[in-house]
C-alpha cells in the first residue's frame, strides 16, 4: 500500500471516529517533529509515550513516523552541520552515513563514545528546527482539515 494513502486513511478514519481536526493536527505535528529526530531507535517509543500523555492518535503518529524515515535519513547531515555551526567544534564530522553505519556495526560502543559530540550536534540542530516543524505541521494540517471537503464529510458522518 502507498504510504501516503496509509496516512490519509489513518487521518480519515480518525475523523470518522470523532477525532477533532485539532486533535488530528496535534497528532500530525508531534509525529512530524519527532519523526525527524536524528537518532535512530527512539522515535517509535517517544511517539508512543507522547501519544499516551497527550491522548493523541497512534495510527496517525506511527504511519507518519514510518513515512518520514527517508526524509529523516536525508536530514541527519544537515542537522549535524547546523549543530556544528552552533558549537564550532575543532573536528567536524567527516564520515558518510554508510561509513558510519559500518563502523557502528563493527564496534558499537566505541563508535558511540567517539561520536557522542556529533550526536549532540545533530540533536541540537534538530532542536533548533522543532518550533518551526511543530508550528508548520500543526497549522498546515489544521487548515487543510478545517477547510477540506473530505474532513467535513467525515466529521458530519461521525456526528450523525
Amino acid at each position: 500500500m502507498n504510504l501516503f494513502r496509509k496516512v490519509k486513511e489513518a487521518v480519515l478514519n480518525a475523523l470518522r471516529q470523532g477525532w477533532s481536526p485539532d486533535g488530528v493536527s496535534w497528532s500530525v505535528a508531534w509525529s512530524v517533529t519527532w519523526g525527524l529526530f536524528p537518532i535512530y531507535g527512539f522515535t517509535m517509543a517517544i511517539l508512543g509515550l507522547i501519544g499516551l500523555i497527550w491522548k493523541l492518535n497512534h495510527p496517525i503518529m506511527q504511519s507518519i513516523n514510518y513515512l518520514l524515515a527517508p526524509l529523516k535519513f536525508i536530514l541527519i547531515i544537515p542537522y549535524i552541520r547546523l549543530g556544528e555551526w552552533i558549537f564550532r567544534p575543532g573536528n567536524p564530522f567527516t564520515l558518510s552515513i554508510p561509513e558510519f553505519t559500518v563502523r557502528f556495526k563493527d564496534a558499537p560502543l566505541e563508535t558511540l563514545a567517539e561520536f557522542a559530540a556529533t550526536f549532540l550536534h545533530a540533536i541540537v540542530g534538530w532542536g533548533v528546527t522543532v518550533p518551526l516543524l511543530m508550528a508548520t505541521s500543526y497549522f498546515t494540517t489544521r487548515l487543510i482539515l478545517r477547510t477540506g471537503e473530505a474532513a467535513r464529510d467525515a466529521i458530519a458522518e461521525a456526528h450523525s
